[in-house]
């Protein structure tokens, strides 16, 4: 049975297990220590039968902005609207703060997160050159809520 619920510290492992499995960039678990106090509304998990299968983690980046900075679903559960699922329960939670846009970075060869964004109403805004810590370029897009 599936559960979205609000990250708890015990959740750090497992999150950063499918960030490092589903990401290619790579974080430091000491980010979401640093984070989580400032919004902790902001990191959503979806659990199957106790087990996190993904999560979105976003923060607040202006007085009426918030910023996705992860959004990972466990490979076996992709194309199940999982994705969908934690990005509008991101997007009520950022309508509880007041938020009217969201911003994300996605690597350009990600066309399938593109997709995905587009399909959720993100608008491509401009790419940035060298963006990833190996060089790739990434593409910030926004949405309006």
């Amino acid at each position: 049975m599936l559960q979205l619920r609000h990250y708890h510290n015990a959740d750090l492992a497992d999150v950063c297990q499918l960030a490092s499995d589903s990401l290619r960039e790579r974080y430091d678990p000491s980010l979401f220590y640093q984070l989580v106090p400032y919004w902790p509304e902001g990191l959503i998990v979806v659990e199957d039968m106790g087990r996190i299968i993904g999560f979105v983690f976003g923060v607040m980046s202006g007085p009426q902005e918030a910023r996705i900075l992860m959004l990972a679903i466990d490979r076996i559960y992709r194309g199940r609207g999982l994705g969908t699922l934690l990005a509008r329960e991101f997007f009520r939670e950022c309508g509880k703060r007041g938020v009217r846009r969201v911003t994300l970075e996605v690597r350009v060869s990600n066309v399938g997160a593109m997709r995905f964004y587009q399909r959720l109403g993100f608008l491509n805004i401009r790419r940035a050159s060298h963006y990833y810590s190996d060089g790739e370029d990434g593409l910030f897009m926004m949405r309006y809520l």
